[in-house]
């Protein structure tokens, strides 16, 4: 009885948000361009708004001179592409410097700075963001004493909608997903 007692008072408190200003930073952002004049070959499957990973041929580059090998670009990160060259979509001639693909993270870090003093000893690796459409995973990477270092995978919301949170002083972040069901 009394073991069924502590968890009734410990239920109602678990589901209560921390409250506190989000700031997120923009995805990080990969260019690939030509060290010299040729022609690249964008790699089958590769639009823009497909998801690369890490390791994944972006396209083949064919050097002009007689000395130069073909060079592989690969992605160096896990990311969405935002730009490929209509050069590297037909096979066109490029010159030295051009942009052939522009590759943008797939998640955004951020900072959350809390409203007041909590308890940091109970927090997860993870907190979630109740919004109209779905909870939103935050990433919890590192806990300082007022405040959260968090990422959260663009995959879940556009980093666009994800801005509309940032700067706001009152974001609510819950401990558990299922508060988000309840609220």
């Amino acid at each position: 009885m009394k073991s069924l007692f502590t968890l009734s008072l410990i239920l109602p408190t678990f589901q209560t948000p921390m409250i506190g200003q989000l700031y997120l930073q923009e995805p990080a952002v990969e260019y690939y361009f030509t060290r010299e004049t040729g022609t690249a070959i964008r790699a089958n499957q590769l639009e823009v708004g497909s998801l690369v990973e890490k390791g994944q041929v972006l396209l083949t580059f064919k050097a002009k001179s007689k000395k130069g090998e073909d060079k592989v670009y690969i992605s160096n990160t896990n990311g969405y592409v935002e730009f490929i060259s209509e050069e590297a979509s037909t096979q066109s001639q490029l010159s030295s410097g051009d942009l052939m693909v522009k590759v943008s993270s797939s998640h955004v870090l951020g900072i959350y700075n809390f409203d007041k003093n909590y308890d940091v000893s109970q927090i997860e690796q993870s907190l979630w963001l109740c919004t109209d459409r779905k909870p939103i995973k935050f990433k919890v990477d590192s806990v300082l004493e007022s405040s959260l270092l968090v990422s959260v995978e663009l995959s879940q919301m556009k980093y666009s909608d994800l801005l509309k949170f940032s700067n706001d002083e009152n974001v609510q972040l819950y401990p558990d997903q299922n508060a988000c069901v309840t609220n």
